[in-house]
């Protein structure tokens, strides 16, 4: 999809900027403005400009033009209609907002022209209002140019920021940059959407629901009045429709998690290399921390919250809301044991017994959002509007570190805990639909006093208890398995990876060959064709431009099922530098064999991207076909040394 529309732009650049330039004129009209998804156009141009298929100044020139001829059109109809243009047909709809408007404009004067771009809600009011008000045209026009043209970088070079990031992340790992643009094409399209709902959807509601009261609002009928009691209540409304759209795409999500799950084998592909990842960072200091936060939502310590909470709710006379979440927990709590029986998915390590010992989805993350979303929304009932969302973050913020503990310990996939928290948010979201909460009667600081109190109790009874079984049951785990090397050289290599596996599951480059040899052995057979040893880079270095040559940088992290290189090469070609990389395999030759990790080696091709003032990027090409140079010095150490190097398959051959 974005290979396609990057074609497209590619091949009808005249087009795209006439798009352009409608869509910034578009923007800037008189209440028209409201429906065009300006925002959204930007950024989509400016990621295309940071991953160079756009050139930047054309592209500013065309957004300045057309945000400028949109402002100079929104100030012809008002300094045309005046003060009748809030009687004229659409705009006698948004008298409200052409008030604030107005209001915007006489606080802040002539500047309103400028700051009302960036402010949303008024920016497609305020040339207007100058014209109704009979601002100079010479005055209005000057800034009008200048705020065009600082409005359309503000939003290009962040955007062009955001396109360079996911270029070096493409080039890393193609499926995350997608996953990444997908999350920024769904904020986007959310924040319109949100965009429209305020400005269309909720006026149209507005005016259905006032005549909807004013018809059911003689009728005796026990579904009247109910009706009547739910449109009469603006807050109920609101939040119970944005609750509604928060189960909806949390259910969504839970089942697409599951359908890629039994359908889609590259995404156990990607779960086990984020696993890798993660493993290969464990330290027995972390492992003790991260085992006393996943203590503090064990199932022993959330069921004593949970019974605190509801027999609380209980004795102080809220009986619908300990009951909701009484069955929100035992829901969520029956959900994981079913679900686990039936998919019956292995675990990464063998921790538990029984139903248990399945892994999808993860209890601690699906009970821990759940009574955390729960315990949210009693709090954010009793809050102002603007106070909700901090209560509702704090809660995701503390079942993410849940689900994130999970992974790190090596309890589950990634997906098992996405899982989780999507069905957790789905619970939380049906307790808050069914309670409403309308009384904000219950009394929020003793109940806080009373969980803490019995987390204090159940927590430290818990680590006391437990705390030495669960560190010695979580301690980092090795990550490899054994083979002898007689088995290795057999029939045993071909049970490696014959390709990369990119952080999303896909096959990059080919594997070059296998070596039981270590680096410092490794290292005089490559020096012998020309390889030197370079130091692998991080995060900075795959994303930030530096000054350089190219044989002074370091080489870009490629991972392989999520493990980090050990050691990388280089030699000079033509247009840039020849890379090869060594990672470790999930094999090793042992015990009798020394234990000798089995390493593997990839081939990717790095040459300097130029970007400003000196500065270049590192471009890989992590699926670049080795040429006949690089291949051939290789395949004569393999001769060389056959008892430690084995070619794995290469098209249809097979070499050893």
């Amino acid at each position: 999809m974005t290979q396609t529309l990057l074609s497209l732009v590619d091949q009808h650049l005249l087009l795209a900027y006439t798009f352009l330039f409608a869509v910034c004129l578009g923007e800037a009209l008189f209440i028209i403005g409201l429906f065009v998804p300006s925002t959204v156009v930007l950024i989509a141009v400016g990621a295309m400009i940071g991953a160079g298929k756009l050139p930047f100044l054309p592209v500013l020139v065309v957004a300045a033009a057309g945000a400028t001829a949109g402002d100079a059109l929104s100030y012809a109809i008002g300094h045309h209609y005046r003060d009748r243009l809030r009687t004229v047909w659409p705009f006698r709809r948004y008298g409200t907002l052409i008030e604030r408007g107005e209001a915007f404009f006489h606080r802040h004067g002539g500047k309103s022209v400028f700051l009302g771009r960036f402010v949303p809600g008024v920016k497609v009011i305020v040339p207007g209002i100058a014209g109704m008000v009979g601002m100079g045209v010479v005055r209005f026009t000057s800034v009008n140019v200048v705020s065009a043209f600082v409005w359309a970088a503000a939003h290009l070079i962040p955007a062009a920021g955001i396109g360079i990031g996911l270029s070096r992340v493409h080039s890393l790992d193609p499926r995350l940059a997608i996953l990444l643009v997908g999350a920024i094409a769904v904020l986007l399209l959310a924040w319109y959407a949100g965009k429209i709902a305020i400005a269309f959807v909720w006026p149209v509601a507005a005016d259905w629901r006032r005549v909807r009261i004013e018809r059911r609002a003689n009728s005796t009928s026990r579904l009247a009045r109910l009706e009547l009691r739910y449109l009469s209540n603006d807050d109920n409304i609101v939040g119970r429709t944005a609750i509604m759209v928060v189960a909806a795409l949390a259910a969504a999500g839970f089942l697409l998690l599951l359908g890629n799950l039994l359908f889609d084998p590259e995404l156990k592909l990607a779960d086990k290399a984020v696993y890798n990842f993660l493993q290969s960072y464990r330290s027995d200091a972390g492992t003790r921390i991260v085992t006393a936060i996943t203590m503090a939502a064990d199932g022993f310590v959330l069921t004593s919250l949970t019974v605190a909470l509801v027999l609380w709710l209980a004795i102080r006379r809220h009986v619908r809301v300990a009951l909701a979440a009484a069955l929100a927990m035992a829901g969520s709590e029956l959900f994981v044991f079913l679900v686990k029986g039936t998919i019956e998915r292995p675990r990464p390590t063998d921790l538990y017994a029984g139903v248990s010992s399945f892994s999808f989805p993860s209890g601690h993350a699906t009970l821990s959002m759940t009574f955390f979303g729960i315990l949210a929304v009693i709090v954010a009932s009793h809050l102002k509007s603007g106070s909700r969302p901090i209560v509702l973050g704090i809660a995701a913020l503390a079942a993410l570190t849940v689900a994130f503990s999970r992974l790190y310990l090596g309890a589950h996939w990634l997906t098992d805990v996405s899982a989780g928290m999507s069905f957790g948010i789905l619970m939380a979201a049906v307790f808050a639909l069914t309670t409403h909460l309308r009384d904000r009667t219950i009394r929020l600081v003793p109940l806080v006093v009373v969980l803490l109190a019995v987390f204090a109790g159940s927590y430290g009874f818990h680590l006391w208890r437990d705390y030495g079984t669960w560190t010695r049951n979580y301690a980092p785990m090795r990550l490899t398995t054994d083979m002898s090397k007689d088995a290795w050289l057999k029939d045993g290599w071909k049970s490696l990876a014959s390709h990369r596996l990119t952080m999303g599951g896909d096959a990059a480059g080919p594997i070059l060959f296998q070596t039981d040899l270590d680096v410092a052995e490794l290292a005089p057979l490559l020096a012998s064709a020309g390889w030197s040893p370079t130091t692998t880079g991080g995060l900075a270095e795959a994303l930030l431009p530096a000054t350089g040559a190219l044989s002074e940088r370091a080489t870009l992290p490629l991972l392989h099922e999520g493990r980090m290189p050990v050691a990388t090469f280089t030699r000079p070609s033509q247009d840039g530098r020849d890379v090869l990389t060594l990672w470790p395999s999930a094999y090793r030759i042992g015990p009798d064999g020394g234990e000798r990790p089995i390493l593997l080696a990839g081939y990717s091709k790095e040459e300097l991207d130029p970007f400003v003032l000196g500065l270049a990027f590192v471009a890989v090409q992590p699926e670049a076909v080795p040429p006949d140079a690089v291949t051939r010095p290789l395949a004569a150490q393999v001769r060389a040394r056959p008892t430690d190097l084995v070619s794995p398959p290469s098209g249809s051959a097979q070499r050893r």
